[in-house]
């Protein structure tokens, strides 16, 4: 310090490690004045202003925003160990929301190892699913049975195998949007591969289930099918667009009549 205990800008910067820029801005949001000017209009701090500048400091590292602690400066008085428990429970919530994105975001890049080039549209389509899967949960339970909608969701399967299926579904949702782009026909032996591969890898994880449902179960199945009964879009967000989704159709529509043939060729042997 010096005699006079009055720092320029660049002194106060460097004293408290502060960049001037930061300064400036709490100076033009009325949080820290600097004691005095000069004729030139230059900045001028002193020790009061450094004992003010280290309680900014330390609300903000407690993540009290520039408002709150703008409001808690004018009105010192106020409790400030009342404020801390609301604090600590604004965290607390912040950190569980931290927690669910860092695991959204960890398991859509497992989920991408495998699966190549993604769009944005359709990464966010994806991320949009895990955002809502809870809620997604909760809907399907009051629409089938509930042991469908464990296997839909994969409950109590290993997360690695989890992971290993959601990317292989992608790599074929993805390779579908991809062969509609290019032009190919619906009954393109391309189209159709890719799509008999993931009616295989659906069948693989969901067969288990249904073939364990009763005739009642079944039919409640075939409601969700009825072009009135709709999906919220919020909660269900569409990775297709409609002609991609009239496309598929025509697509998955004639492998179905060919496994229909097929069961009815192996009935009659």
């Amino acid at each position: 310090m010096n005699n006079s205990s009055s720092y320029a800008i660049g002194a106060f910067a460097k004293l408290t490690k502060v960049t001037e820029r930061t300064l400036r801005y709490y100076d033009r949001q009325g949080l820290l004045k600097p004691s005095s000017r000069n004729a030139h209009g230059h900045r001028f701090y002193t020790d009061q202003d450094l004992i003010q500048l280290q309680k900014i400091l330390t609300l903000k590292y407690l993540d009290f925003s520039l408002e709150d602690i703008s409001s808690y400066l004018q009105r010192p008085e106020e409790d400030l160990q009342h404020s801390l428990a609301s604090q600590y429970e604004m965290l607390k919530k912040k950190q569980a929301h931290l927690e669910r994105v860092i695991d959204t975001i960890g398991r859509m890049q497992k989920i991408l190892e495998g699966a190549g080039k993604v769009d944005s549209h359709s990464l966010l389509v994806f991320i949009q699913h895990i955002q809502h899967e809870q809620q997604q949960k909760e809907w399907l339970s009051t629409q089938m049975p509930p042991s469908l909608v464990d296997a839909i969701f994969m409950e109590g399967i290993d997360s690695e195998i989890r992971s290993a299926f959601e990317s292989k579904i992608t790599v074929f949702a993805m390779e579908l949007k991809e062969l509609y782009k290019q032009g190919k026909q619906p009954l393109d032996e391309e189209v159709l591969a890719c799509g008999l591969s993931l009616v295989a890898l659906l069948e693989e994880l969901l067969s288990p289930v249904l073939e364990r449902f009763s005739e009642e179960e079944l039919a409640q199945l075939e409601v969700l099918n009825d072009p009135a009964h709709s999906f919220d879009p919020v909660l269900f967000p569409n990775l297709f667009t409609k002609d991609e989704e009239a496309f598929l159709a025509v697509t998955f529509d004639h492998l179905e009549a060919l496994k229909m043939l097929k069961a009815g060729i192996t009935d009659e042997k």
